[in-house]
């Protein structure tokens, strides 16, 4: 929030303590020097020779050397110069303010001033390099020309941040020397699988500690920040990496002092790649035994990896890692400088999306006096936002939402004193989730600061830009970009802690790539290799024992990473034919299954009928069919060793069971057959029998399975036995009346092909069947005894009976 600060001046005549300050004064040197307490920022404490009450004189030569006296770990002088209340700056164009970086005009000019080069005034504050003491001097020449009003400025002791260099060391697997080269920044060649040990370290010239003024600088009060490009974020001052892949990565260690101040350091990581082995050619790599070919070795090194900052884990365009002060500048600009060189040159931005974002860490304590522009290598500008209502003369861009007493991340609003914490805002015009500062100051869109009472603009989001990033059309992407800030009010003050331009990684096709260069290369020893021929680069090679042999070609790059590649070479002795499962099939076609050759061979066939080859004979692996089942034999010759191989293969008939029941008298006997065709069917009946036929004698069921070569199949007979007494005929009326008409013997139908012979009583023969089957009818006789001999059967050993009957 605003302070309204009452200026009193009080003159105390020491030798050591000022409130006023003219350029006329004698030296506030070493032995003399500035009373810090005294003489706070923004008091108006220096002054031209007029003293405030008059105009500088003409062909003044006045020089004053200002040092700090280091009170309050100060360790700088500022001079602020302004047009803004309640500073006077008005120095003709003929005269000019030099400002040296040290304790005489010998020091380094920091620059030379006046109302027309510099009309709202300037800020200039000593530096560390070469100035130990803290010290300015300042020389006013006036010509005589024009005598103005001069300046009422300020000149005040500052603890600003103090530079400091990071660095960081590299050892493979954790041991040995830095492979990093060259140092810091340069590149770590390693093999894949290997891990790397990054040592952060830095170096504090300007620290309490090495100076005795300033502020603390060690390695107890620094965070350490490293970042991979494949997303790994670690802190600490060390960190091991073991890179996932082959490829190119960029490692960045950001090092922050209690200021907060950061540097940063970047270095590269490369992992070796596996070479193309191409090159490496085998004249023929199936042979006969006791052949020989020829193994050539070469290596491409075509195969390529990007080290990519453009990839999505570490976006093109550069960031800042420098401390950029805000003080309180009454209406003066501050700017800072990114450049960009990553890009083809010429590229110049075509969309709105090109630049992806601008990504700002700050803090300051007072929103509404505040401008912001991005300025483009051409000079083109885009408005990030105004805040600025006011009317101070100078302002970059006229309007403003006057943001009054927000602030932006977490400020300490007091100069005297080290910064707050920064917020990181994000701007884009293609990206933007909110719309820009104006419209989201006035949606209320703030957050509660954590170290000051009051609210920060909310920094949770991307922001719309006031101007459109397409405003930035036709700016060359390479070369300086600025971002600048103005602070139009006094009596507040931030600081830039980081800042970066974020472009659209598709538009960047400048990726760095990398091939290792391959530096030496052998064919490893191997019996099969002919003596007596070189090994670098060429073998020949010969076996007499059939089978697949390896040689290697061995390589390495220049990371030192080894790498090989295997070739084989088959030495064939006969054409490899074999029984795909089993030597007989079924359905009349068999699938030829691994047979391997040289270069090819035909089949031929014999067997009980004809044969065909699908797709053709010259296949090594046909499927083979036949019109007839059987046993066929089947050759193949190869054409590269002129070998023959044989297979046989019966293909076989499928079984069908087929029994037939029986009937007979009790005491006899019958056979069920269940003979196949297929000869090497097997059987098994109910019984247990494993025979081809049965003999039974008993009624029942008969069950019988035949099993064959392709499938089984089975069938069921039914055998009845019968009590088989024959009853014979004594009397017979044959006089057509379908009674008794007909020689009918009860029992004869069990006995077939039954022998029958009639005679008269004088013993001649009347009737005579070799099969009788109850049918003869004896019409035409008289009535009488007849006689008849009846063999049942027809069996000679049966028994013949002799009988009679009367026909009536």
């Amino acid at each position: 929030m605003k302070k309204i600060i009452l200026l009193i001046t009080i003159l105390i005549y020491s030798s050591v303590s000022f409130s006023q300050i003219l350029i006329t004064d004698p030296d506030l040197d070493t032995n003399s020097p500035l009373d810090c307490a005294a003489n706070p920022l923004l008091s108006i404490n220096f002054f031209d020779s007029g003293n405030n009450s008059a105009n500088y004189g003409a062909n003044e030569n006045e020089t004053i050397v200002i040092c700090p006296d280091f009170a309050g770990g100060s360790s700088k002088l500022r001079y602020t110069v302004s047009t803004a209340t309640p500073f006077i700056f008005d120095v003709d164009a003929s005269d000019t303010i030099f400002v040296y970086d040290g304790n005489n005009t010998s020091a380094p000019l920091i620059g030379k001033y006046n109302s027309n080069s510099h009309p709202t005034g300037f800020t200039v504050t000593s530096g560390f390099t070469g100035n130990p003491t803290g010290c300015l001097t300042i020389q006013f020449i006036s010509d005589g020309t024009s005598e103005d009003a001069g300046w009422e400025a300020n000149i005040a002791c500052v603890a600003p941040p103090q530079p400091f260099v990071a660095s960081m060391q590299g050892f493979l697997n954790g041991t040995g020397a830095d492979i990093i080269t060259p140092s810091d920044t340069g590149y770590s060649d390693i093999c894949f699988g290997d891990s790397i040990l990054f040592i952060a370290s830095e170096t504090f010239p300007y620290s309490l500690e090495n100076t005795g003024v300033g502020y603390s600088q060690n390695g107890n009060n620094v965070t350490y920040e490293w970042q991979v490009t494949n997303g790994i974020q670690a802190t600490g001052d060390s960190l091991w990496f073991k890179p996932p892949a082959r490829s190119g990565y960029v490692v960045s260690l950001k090092i922050t002092d209690s200021f907060p101040q950061i540097q940063s350091v970047t270095s590269k990581v490369r992992v070796s790649t596996i070479p193309s082995f191409s090159g490496v050619l085998i004249t023929r790599d199936d042979i006969c035994v006791g052949d020989t070919t020829v193994i050539i070795g070469a290596v491409t090194s075509s195969d390529t990896s990007g080290v990519d900052p453009t990839s999505a884990s570490f976006e093109a365009g550069g960031t800042f890692a420098g401390l950029v002060e805000l003080p309180d500048g009454n209406g003066i600009n501050f700017s800072d400088t990114i450049n960009i060189s990553s890009f083809i040159p010429g590229q110049t931005i075509t969309s709105p999306s090109d630049l992806d974002k601008l990504n700002i860490n700050m803090e300051h304590s007072y929103l509404g006096d505040l401008e912001m522009i991005l300025t483009c290598p051409n000079g083109t500008d885009v408005t990030i936002f105004n805040s600025y209502s006011g009317t101070n003369p100078g302002f970059l861009v006229p309007g403003g939402f006057g943001g009054g007493g927000t602030f932006l991340g977490n400020p300490l609003d007091d100069p005297s004193i080290l910064p707050g914490t920064g917020s990181t805002y994000l701007w884009s015009t293609a990206n933007a989730t909110w719309g820009d500062f104006a419209t989201e100051f006035g949606n209320g869109n703030t957050i509660a600061a954590t170290q000051t009472v009051g609210l920060s603009m909310n920094p949770n989001g991307i922001y719309l830009p006031e101007e459109t990033f397409g405003n930035l059309a036709g700016c060359p992407i390479n070369g300086d970009w600025y971002i600048t800030v103005r602070d139009n009010i006094g009596a507040d003050d931030g600081y830039i802690f980081e800042w970066g331009l974020l472009f659209d990684p598709a538009i960047n096709p400048n990726n760095e790539t990398y091939t290792p260069q391959i530096v030496s290369s052998q064919w490893l020893t191997a019996a099969t290799i002919l003596p007596g021929l070189p090994t670098d680069t060429f073998i020949v090679v010969s076996s007499n024992t059939a089978g697949l042999l390896d040689y290697t070609f061995e390589v390495t790059d220049n990371f030192g990473c080894v790498y090989d590649t295997t070739v084989f070479i088959n030495y064939v002795e006969l054409p490899s034919v074999s029984i795909n499962g089993s030597s007989s099939v079924c359905q009349g076609e068999y699938q030829v299954a691994g047979t391997t050759s040289f270069s090819g061979g035909i089949w031929t066939a014999s067997g009980p009928g004809n044969t065909s080859f699908t797709p053709n004979s010259n296949n090594d692996n046909p499927l083979v069919n036949v019109d007839v089942n059987g046993t066929y034999t089947f050759t193949y010759t190869d054409n590269r060793c002129n070998k023959k191989d044989s297979i046989e293969v019966y293909f076989a008939d499928s079984v069908f069971a087929m029994i037939t029941g029986a009937e007979f008298c009790v005491g006899d006997e019958a056979i069920i057959d269940a003979t196949s065709q297929v000869p090497e069917a097997t059987y098994l009946w109910n019984t247990g029998s494993t025979s081809e036929s049965i003999t039974v004698t008993d009624s029942g069921s008969y069950y019988v399975e035949i099993t064959g070569l392709c499938n089984s199949n089975s069938d069921t007979a039914l055998v009845t036995t019968t009590i088989c007494d024959i009853t014979y005929p004594t009397a017979l009326t044959p006089n057509g009346d379908g009674k008794n008409d007909v020689l009918f013997f009860r029992g004869l139908d069990h006995y077939p092909g039954s022998l029958l012979k009639v005679f008269n009583r004088w013993g001649n023969l009347l009737y005579e069947s070799n099969d009788y089957q109850n049918n003869w009818e004896p019409t035409n006789l008289a009535k009488g005894t007849y006689f008849y001999l009846l063999n049942p059967g027809g069996v000679l050993e049966s028994e013949i009976k002799n009988k009679t009957f009367t026909i009536f």
